[in-house]
C-alpha cells in the first residue's frame, strides 16, 4: 500500500507483491479491508512500543519537539505515515472503514492528551484550550503535514514546520512549569 495506495490494494496486487496465493488473504483475514486493518494494527503496535516509552519520558516541550522530528523521519522512511494516510483516505468514502481507522488513531490522541495534561498542569492553558482538543489538533497536524508533503512531492515544507516546532518549543518551555521527575 505504501507504493500503490489504498485504491491499488487489491487481493491480486497484494498477493503478487508478497509472492503468495491471493486466496490466503480471504482464508486468514476474510477480506482485503480486514487485512489492511490488521496491517494498520501491526504498524500502530510497533510504533507505540518503539516511540511510547521515549514519549512518556519526555519532560519538556523541546524534548517532545525533537522526538516528533525523530518519529516523523522514521515514519517517513518506513512508510508508516503514508499507509495511515491511505487508510484515512479510504475511510472518507467508506464510513465503516473510517470508524475503524479513527478507533486506531484514538490511542495516539489519548497518549498526546496525557502528555499535554502533564506539561500544562499548573498553567492557565487548559482553561483556554482543553488538552483533548489540543491533542486532536496535534495528531491531525502530524498526519496532514505528511499528506500535503506527499501530494506536493517534497518534504522541505514538512522539515521547515518541524524546525519551527523546535524553535517554538523553546519558547513554550519558558512559560511552562518544570515537571517533577516523579510526574513523568
Amino acid at each position: 500500500m505504501k507504493t500503490s495506495g489504498y485504491a491499488g490494494a487489491s487481493a491480486r496486487a497484494i498477493a503478487r507483491e508478497g509472492g503468495f496465493n491471493q486466496a490466503l488473504i480471504f482464508y486468514h483475514f476474510g477480506s482485503v479491508r480486514d487485512l489492511l486493518l490488521a496491517v494498520l494494527d501491526l504498524i500502530s503496535e510497533r510504533r507505540m512500543s518503539e516511540y511510547g516509552p521515549a514519549f512518556e519520558r519526555a519532560g519538556s516541550a523541546p524534548e517532545l519537539a525533537q522526538l516528533a522530528r525523530t518519529i516523523y523521519a522514521d515514519d517517513l522512511d518506513r512508510g508508516y505515515i503514508t499507509v495511515l494516510g491511505e487508510m484515512v483516505s479510504g475511510g472518507v468514502s467508506d464510513a465503516e472503514l473510517g470508524a475503524e481507522v479513527a478507533a486506531r488513531i484514538e490511542p495516539w490522541i489519548e497518549m498526546v492528551e496525557r502528555k499535554l495534561e502533564q506539561l500544562l498542569s499548573g498553567t492557565p492553558v487548559p482553561a483556554l484550550a482543553a488538552p483533548r482538543d489540543l491533542a486532536f489538533g496535534l495528531v491531525a497536524l502530524y498526519f496532514g503535514v505528511d499528506m500535503l508533503s506527499h501530494l506536493q512531492g517534497e518534504q522541505a515544507r514538512a522539515e521547515s514546520l518541524l524546525q519551527l516546532a523546535t524553535r517554538l518549543s523553546a519558547l513554550a518551555a519558558a512559560f511552562l512549569p518544570t515537571q517533577p521527575e516523579e510526574m513523568l
